[in-house]
């Protein structure tokens, strides 16, 4: 490929995004809502050991990029902001008043590309459906856990604690990753705000371990949340300097 052709080509890749960016609209809003956390883990090397789901809540400050023209293609979508992911550790059998209840919270910064179904999508079009695909990255910030165990004084009884979780450098990793997919409807009632609520699932794919002994089972966050979120559309630039001159 000539030096006039690869020229070419990057002219129309940039004239292509300059074009899509004077079509395109921003959206900001703030979402929140309930989840659902699983740990999901092998446990047969730990008998008297079962891992329960436990309730948490998340919210965050969606930022939506759309582009016009593309009314099935609901645009780019960045969510930053904060997700708990509780579970218990329950003991069973004879141990079974022995428990763990840890409570986890998260930054989290979902990216996704979200699609629309369900309808035309002309200007009478407002009620719709979503889905949403992509993936997230976060950060383990702080943890707290409560429960009950045998007293170390005495072996007959049990002894409640209540405490912050203690961050091992060696044993935990703070730095998770995982996929995104949500499914959910949008209702436009006007050309500025825009209102949904969704059902979304993020599997973490990294270990909430690292690797520190040999033989170790790995350990992951499953999660299953609902959301209700409202965006409300900023004027552009370009809209804007219009309206000033006139």
């Amino acid at each position: 490929m000539n030096i006039n052709k690869k020229l070419s080509i990057v002219l129309s890749i940039a004239a292509l995004l300059f074009v899509t960016q004077l079509h395109a609209q921003l959206y900001v809003g703030v979402e929140g809502g309930a989840n659902n956390n699983h740990i999901i883990t092998n446990t047969s090397d730990k008998p008297f050991f079962t891992y329960e789901s436990s309730y948490g809540y998340s919210f965050g400050l969606p930022i939506r990029y759309e582009f016009r023209g593309l009314p099935w293609f609901g645009g780019i979508q960045a969510i930053p902001g904060f997700v708990q992911k509780n579970y218990r550790m329950q003991r069973t059998g004879f141990y079974s008043p022995m428990y763990q209840d840890y409570q986890n919270n998260y930054l989290e910064l979902p990216i996704m590309a979200q699609f629309r179904f369900g309808g035309h999508f002309n200007k009478q079009q407002r009620l719709y459906g979503i889905l949403n695909l992509g993936g997230f990255g976060g950060y383990w910030m702080n943890g707290h856990v409560k429960g009950r165990a045998l007293s170390p004084m005495d072996l007959t009884n049990y002894q409640e604690f209540d405490e912050a979780y203690t961050f091992s450098t060696e044993r935990d990793n703070r730095f998770e990753l995982g996929a995104l997919a949500g499914l959910g409807i949008q209702y436009m009632p006007n050309k500025k705000y825009v209102f949904s609520i969704e059902a979304r699932y993020t599997p973490t794919l990294t270990d909430q371990q690292n690797a520190y002994s040999e033989n170790q089972t790995a350990r992951y966050n499953d999660t299953y949340g609902v959301f209700v979120g409202m965006q409300y559309h900023l004027p552009s630039l370009k809209h804007n300097k219009s309206k000033a001159s006139k």
